[in-house]
């Protein structure tokens, strides 16, 4: 077998094993944020209403993670207020528009989040509430979390220029081919 058909074999496969670690990844990520946080998506709140959502705790070092997105064209004031499992408010902030924190929880249970529209207008929110994977003790970022999605993107680019180098060693090697044949009749 030519060596170009080898070289645009393996860059096949490195393609293939790239794309498929990072599918598989990615959807083990997905999944973990989808079970482990409530996600609340297009929730409309009218003037001095209130949308709620709870999550369930159970490993104390690892923060809360909260995500308000509000609808484009929508500017009101909104209020979120956290409540442990005791009722007790451990966190509180007014914002006009996106709203991102972490809180620390203070005992294992379910928390409350509640939005209040404290503005004149109709809103429409979007709310990831829980525990973000990637978010680690002390609100630090674990990029350990992405390895397997650049893993198996450096296979796939590696795979892609495996494939170019093996079209261009396989052109190269038929054109001596021909050019071998030509001169030795």
């Amino acid at each position: 077998m030519q060596r170009g058909y080898l070289i645009l074999i393996v860059g096949g496969a490195l393609l293939a094993s790239g794309i498929a670690i990072s599918v598989i990844w990615a959807g083990s990520l997905g999944g973990r944020i989808i079970h482990q946080n409530t996600i609340l998506n297009g929730v409309s709140i009218y003037p001095s209403g209130t949308a709620s959502a709870i999550t369930q705790v159970n490993d104390v070092s690892r923060p809360l993670s909260l995500v308000i997105s509000i609808e484009p064209n929508h500017n009101t004031d909104l209020r979120e207020t956290v409540r442990n499992p005791n009722g007790e408010v451990i966190s509180t902030n007014e914002f006009p528009k996106q709203f991102l924190t972490t809180i620390k929880p203070d005992g294992i249970g379910k928390y409350t989040l509640t939005i209040d529209n404290i503005g004149g207008s109709l809103v429409s929110v979007g709310i990831l509430f829980g525990d973000l994977p990637f978010v680690g003790q002390n609100n630090q970022f674990n990029l350990n979390l992405f390895g397997g999605l650049v893993t198996g993107g450096i296979l796939a680019v590696v795979g892609i220029i495996a494939l170019i180098a093996g079209l261009v060693v396989l052109i190269v090697d038929r054109r001596r081919i021909t050019r071998n044949k030509t001169s030795s009749t």
